[in-house]
């Protein structure tokens, strides 16, 4: 069984199809119905909405067979998806070269009949296909094509609605001038950390951060110099933390920190935070230091609110008791 030879441009492919940030994900009606659509206008027991992976062909919709993908070297749209331009038909699989031997073919579900579209976005990647199988040899009428072809413009279409919605999430969850989550992100992140502590997990700790002596700084060097104390804070947190953790602007010169890690870590972690952030203002001649409050949660917090307000109380004590230091309580009950 001849495996299909990959795109010239393979790794741009890929990397493009992992931009839509589909693989992987749940089941969605719009996939579901186009899938059953072409089905049902195609007069074909089995249809997939199938995207082509480094080593495997995934199926985001599916009619008529159960499976969630198979290896690509087995996938007919491995082939298809190197004529981005045509709809691949193979009216009897057992006397194509390509197919002949394929266990899809020669067991079950005995594949007979295959015909594929290419999902192919503006800048030409195939990413997948739309495709319909049949168990019987069968021939493919023009306009059974045209509909086959239309139906994947649709699911690109799906596709690229999908990629722009969530990129105006992510944009309205990011802080502009910072580029760390905004406030509604943090809140977002301590509600998943609740919700994964009361699941069982480890707990958790929020860090509520106010820099101390930034108004100084504003009001004497000017708002782009606060802008750049604002971005240095940014770009010392997310050398700090670890990949799995949360940094946040809340507004202002405050900022906030979710550590997804054991909270007994948290006193040292919570240290070496500051002392970065000490560090890298003295390096930029800056006269800024934070006062950190930090609320390690062994048992889940009532609500966001709850665990935000206690981390902010905190905080509000380490600058009362003089600024540039860290203020830690560690929460054993709701």
């Amino acid at each position: 069984m001849p495996s299909a030879p990959l795109p010239v441009t393979e790794a741009e492919r890929l990397a493009a199809l992992r931009s839509y940030e589909i693989l992987d994900t749940a089941c969605e009606t719009t996939f579901d119905n186009i899938a059953e659509l072409a089905a049902q206008l195609t007069d074909s027991p089995i249809s997939f909405v199938s995207l082509t992976d480094a080593e495997r062909q995934w199926f985001k919709a599916r009619k008529g067979l159960p499976v969630v993908e198979v290896p690509r070297e087995q996938s007919f749209c491995a082939w298809a998806i190197l004529e981005p331009g045509e709809v691949t038909v193979v009216p009897d699989t057992r006397v194509d070269s390509r197919f002949a031997d394929n266990p899809l073919v020669l067991g079950e579900p005995d594949i007979r009949f295959y015909a594929g579209a290419p999902l192919v976005n503006r800048d030409g990647a195939a990413l997948g296909t739309l495709c319909v199988l049949d168990r019987e040899p069968r021939q493919f009428t023009e306009n059974q094509r045209q509909i086959l072809a239309r139906l994947a413009d649709t699911v690109m279409t799906t596709l690229e609605l999908r990629r722009v919605m969530a990129q105006v999430r992510r944009l309205a969850l990011v802080d502009a001038l910072t580029g760390l989550a905004n406030r509604s992100a943090l809140f977002d992140a301590v509600d998943a950390a609740i919700t994964l502590q009361q699941q069982g997990g480890t707990g958790f700790t929020l860090l509520y951060l106010d820099l101390d002596g930034f108004k100084a700084v504003n009001d004497r060097e000017g708002h782009a110099a606060g802008d750049a104390v604002l971005r240095e804070v940014a770009s010392i947190l997310n050398g700090v933390i670890s990949d799995q953790d949360v940094a946040a602007r809340l507004g202002g010169d405050e900022f906030a920190v979710v550590l997804n890690s054991d909270p007994a870590e948290a006193p040292a972690m919570a240290e070496r935070i500051r002392d970065a952030l000490a560090a890298g203002m003295v390096a930029r001649n800056w006269a800024v230091t934070a006062s950190v409050g930090a609320a390690s949660f062994h048992v889940a917090p009532p609500s966001v609110d709850k665990a935000v307000g206690a981390a902010d109380a905190l905080m509000y004590g380490a600058k009362m008791s003089g600024k540039n230091q860290v203020l830690h309580r560690a929460y054993q009950s709701a």
